[in-house]
């Protein structure tokens, strides 16, 4: 689960507008519309070149829950199309005849069983990663920043604040899942939803989201543009936490100004995963509103990466990806995330990444 620290933060894909995921079925509930337009795979910009069975290796990922989480909604130009489980099993059955790595078969697989529609709204699409820190299991004069689980007293009201967690509001009830040694880190690990800590002990722990306090998510690009530290188009993640790091002091009070304070589990998982519940892959797995986008779906995107090293500048990056997270600030019908992976590269792509663009959703031909 994401949410935006950034001008851009965060968010997710320019895709969405117009799916309406129903993961436990239709339950009557009404599905956003979404003007969108047929176009043929042979007019996609780029279509021929990309990596199709990267894509695929992606949405097999997804198949698990495809197939057992009851029928999707899903919007199309001509109105509204429900798929049932057992259709998408039709589908992933197909999938699942394609060999790894198979080019050929993956972009025919993608041909034969979905027609894509382009979304009519702007995208707007940015970023994210896994970030990865060093901790321990036990606290000590190097590891003092304590990394707290689901509190039992948390309910869908307002919790304590950041500052009121960070002061001791929780210390003493055994909430700590691990000790980690950098506060900045630990906030980047909680505006990407996941992270990485490896122990002093030996041995890796990952985190996964497992709610919020439920109080206001400040953008620190918004404090630091009126304190007048930076301007807001110069506020990126990778700026921003240059100077959170230079100035520790002032930079615990910036952090506070945002109250909202993320709680983690220990998913004893070995790679990133999203809110779908499947394994995300680099590059290929999207963040979607999924009051658009349902799961699974995979979405075409066209938009501009920024270029490694290179300040301002970017690079056209269209490819196909798979709608497989979400975040409590990913909203809209054209917004879009892209998990860029835990690398370094991975950082500073998703800490510059704010890029208009086009979506162009695959509906399934099944139903």
């Amino acid at each position: 689960m994401r949410w935006s620290v950034l001008s851009g933060g965060a968010a997710l894909l320019a895709v969405a507008g117009l799916l309406s995921a129903c993961a436990g079925g239709l339950g009557g509930a009404t599905t956003p519309k979404v003007a969108m337009a047929p176009i043929s795979f042979n007019e996609i910009p780029g279509w021929s070149d990309d990596k199709h069975a990267e894509a695929l290796a992606a949405f097999k990922n997804s198949c698990p829950k495809l197939t057992t989480s009851g029928d999707t909604r899903i919007v199309t130009d001509g109105g509204e199309k429900v798929i049932t489980q057992g259709e998408w099993g039709q589908i992933c059955g197909q999938a699942n005849t394609v060999k790894t790595g198979d080019e050929r078969g993956a972009r025919r697989f993608f041909e034969d069983n979905f027609r894509p529609l382009v979304v009519q709204t702007t995208g707007s699409f940015t970023g994210y990663f896994e970030p990865e820190l060093r901790g321990s299991r036990a606290p000590s004069r190097l590891f003092t920043v304590p990394v707290y689980r689901r509190p039992p007293d948390l309910t869908d009201q307002p919790y304590y604040t950041r500052a009121e967690i960070e002061q001791g509001a929780l210390k003493g009830k055994g909430l700590e899942i691990v000790w980690v040694q950098d506060p900045v880190a630990l906030y980047e690990v909680q505006v990407q939803g996941s992270g990485r800590v490896h122990l002093a002990e030996g041995g890796t722990l990952s985190l996964g989201f497992d709610g919020s306090n439920n109080r206001p998510y400040t953008a620190l690009s918004t404090v630091l543009s009126d304190m007048g530290v930076m301007k807001r188009e110069n506020a990126t993640w990778p700026a921003i936490r240059d100077w959170l790091k230079r100035h520790p002091q002032q930079g615990r009070d910036v952090m506070r100004k945002n109250e909202r304070y993320i709680f983690f589990k220990d998913t004893r998982l070995t790679s990133a995963s999203g809110s779908e519940g499947v394994t995300l892959t680099a590059q290929r797995s999207l963040a979607v509103d999924t009051t658009f986008t349902p799961y699974g779906t995979p979405i075409w995107i066209d938009t501009a990466r920024p270029v490694a090293g290179k300040a301002g500048a970017t690079e056209p990056y269209r490819r196909l990806m798979i709608a497989q997270d979400s975040g409590t600030a990913i909203k809209g019908p054209a917004r879009g995330d892209v998990f860029f992976g835990s690398t370094p590269q991975a950082a500073d792509w998703a800490g510059r990444m704010v890029s208009n663009g086009k979506a162009i959703v695959l509906i399934p031909n099944k139903g």
